[in-house]
């Protein structure tokens, strides 16, 4: 947690994205397209407000008040409370008590006032920074301030740094003089306002509407939150009474459909990410590129499995060959001749890198039932849990793929009881595409790393019963066992394993 102050969105899914909600005492920006629901997430944001019985100003650039008045019709906003003040601001055409000329002249609206304000007849403000922060002044101080949109006031200066250095004093100025928490809203697309207002303001959330196989969707998602560990994962957006609705509020099963175990693997940021470890009791299938570093990862799951399982079945992929097994598990401290010895480990060699003379080491015959009944041996030879390590594509290669089919049926079938655990490990580009399917499809956890182009390597969850599915996370080596760390996802989201989900409340807003 950051510990940063912070009040309510009006959204307890989007309270919960940003840790709580928007900072409180500064500015977050809002673009989107026409219709994506700026205004909308602006208006809750001032009801929250009004609930909890604060001072708010709503400032329109581009409608009258009847107009705004129509828009939120649908909606259950309060717009006549006495706590919210409306007004609307915007240029035209006119002449100024300064210098008679015909400028752009500044013309407000309230929701009490019956026209435009006028200094002298016929002679209006001028459309400046300072005499739109001097009118706005009238109505401080306030807790919250909206102003819809700043695209409205682009016209007031002529080149992106004067019109950034006026937002950024308006900004100020909300924040110092009214002591109020602020949302600006802006149009998708408009270079000039909205790359100068996303450097000036502390956070930026961008709402986006695109087609899903051509129906009309709508999306948020946070691009920027200083200070803040907030979720980045794009969120869907549904319009109701109430404003807008995120969704979805969970990626994984809900804890009432929870049937399955899970044991912390000891990777801090990979237990996080699954939702407290890899599932017992069903299969987990560990998908590669072929670039991906695994070694350090097995050796760290090798070790899991020796401290808490009584017997590792192991099927080694070409990497794990003998030796390179033991020079990873001495670096936790481990001897693998001494496991062999004891029959807590024992290998199945399908790609010969093993000594098959050695004990506790075998090399069937390349055919599933040899396979299959050497396995199922193995896990009978002991009444405690087993943690079986499985290198997919040797299975793939070396008994085919139907074969493989069989083998994978078996093991879920045969390997698993409710506190055992059964990893598979793929490298899906060497395999048919239904057979990489096949893979996925038959295990309850899928996790995906892989290597980009600038060499930094990732962990994704594409699937599981819990944890933050679709969340990926930075993968990094480190000299200190496990040797391996993998970024936390951000601690504002919903915990998995908690009884109430925090994105939610009873209004569900």
């Amino acid at each position: 947690m950051t510990g940063h102050t912070s009040v309510s969105s009006g959204s307890r899914v989007l309270d919960g994205m940003l840790d709580g909600g928007y900072p409180a005492n500064r500015s977050t920006l809002l673009i989107g397209g026409p219709g994506s629901g700026k205004s909308t997430l602006s208006m809750q944001f001032l009801q929250a407000g009004l609930d909890a019985g604060e001072e708010c100003l709503y400032i329109s650039t581009e409608q009258t008040i009847d107009e705004l008045r129509q828009s939120f019709a649908d909606f259950a906003f309060e717009l006549e409370h006495e706590n919210l003040s409306v007004t609307s601001i915007h240029a035209s055409v006119g002449k100024t008590i300064e210098s008679g000329e015909e400028e752009l002249t500044l013309q407000t609206l309230a929701a009490d006032d019956e026209g435009d304000e006028m200094l002298a007849e016929g002679f209006s403000l001028p459309f400046t920074a300072e005499y739109v922060r001097e009118y706005l002044g009238r109505f401080g101080p306030v807790d919250r301030v909206v102003l819809d949109s700043v695209s409205g006031l682009s016209v007031i200066a002529n080149d992106p740094q004067r019109f950034r250095r006026s937002v950024l004093d308006l900004i100020r100025f909300f924040s110092d003089e009214f002591g109020a928490t602020s949302l600006f809203t802006a149009e998708q697309g408009n270079d000039r306002t909205t790359e100068a207002l996303e450097f000036t303001t502390h956070g930026v959330i961008e709402l986006a509407q695109r087609p899903i196989e051509d129906d009309p969707h709508n999306f948020l998602r946070i691009t920027k939150m200083r200070g803040v560990d907030y979720d980045r994962r794009e969120m869907e957006v549904e319009f109701g009474t109430d404003g807008l609705r995120l969704a979805p509020e969970r990626r994984s099963q809900p804890p009432a459909l929870k049937d399955h175990a899970h044991t912390p693997v000891g990777i801090d940021g990979l237990d996080a990410l699954a939702g407290g470890g890899l599932v017992r009791g069903a299969g987990v299938l560990l998908e590669h590129d072929g670039r991906a570093n695994l070694n350090v990862f097995f050796s760290a799951l090798l070790r899991h499995g020796l401290e808490t399982d009584e017997k590792v079945i192991l099927v080694p992929t070409i990497e794990l060959r003998e030796s390179r097994t033991q020079q990873l598990l001495s670096g936790h401290g481990y001897d693998v001749e001494a496991f062999l010895d004891s029959g807590q480990l024992a290998v199945v060699d399908l790609v010969g890198t093993w000594d098959g003379s050695r004990s506790c080491v075998f090399t069937p015959e390349h055919d599933p039932e040899t396979v299959t009944e050497l396995l199922k041996r193995l896990h009978d030879e002991t009444d405690g849990t087993t943690y079986s390590l499985v290198n997919g594509n040797a299975i793939v290669h070396t008994l085919g793929h139907e074969a493989a089919r069989q083998v994978r049926y078996f093991e879920e079938a045969q390997l698993l009881d409710p506190d055992s655990a059964l990893l598979e490990v793929l490298n899906p580009n060497t395999v048919p595409d239904e057979v990489a399917a096949f893979y996925r499809d038959s295990v309850e956890q899928v996790l995906d790393t892989w290597v980009d182009d600038a060499g930094r390597q990732y962990l994704a969850l594409r699937k599981s019963p819990c944890g933050f599915v679709g969340t990926t996370s930075l993968v990094e080596y480190i000299d200190e066992p496990p040797y391996v760390r993998v970024q936390h996802p951000p601690q504002t989201r919903e915990n998995p394993y908690a009884e109430a989900n925090p994105y939610v409340d009873d209004d569900d807003h």
